[in-house]
């Protein structure tokens, strides 16, 4: 099985200067828990991950303003990826 046949096609992305809130919302109306950052909707270049433990971890549970507080500096810098054509191999343990 190749990951094209996995994978999302056109996920939803957000970008590093929404707010915590902005990205929350997306991931509820998403139902997923991850969202890939990218440099900007044009490009799509990805940047980085964020995560809904990422939001609850460093945003809420320090008492950041969720609607005033851009994602950029929770986010997960350069992400390990994959291209579509690489084989899906499980591993017998």
């Amino acid at each position: 099985m190749k990951m094209r046949e996995m994978m999302t096609q056109n996920p939803v992305c957000c970008v590093p200067n929404d707010s915590a809130q902005r990205v929350a919302r997306i991931m509820c109306d998403q139902n997923v828990g991850s969202i890939p950052v990218v440099m900007d909707q044009d490009s799509r270049k990805l940047v980085g991950v964020i995560t809904d433990r990422d939001l609850c971890c460093s945003v809420v549970a320090n008492g950041l303003d969720p609607k005033a507080t851009p994602i950029e500096k929770f986010m997960t810098l350069n992400p390990v990826t994959c291209r579509r054509e690489r084989m899906w191999r499980t591993v017998d343990v």
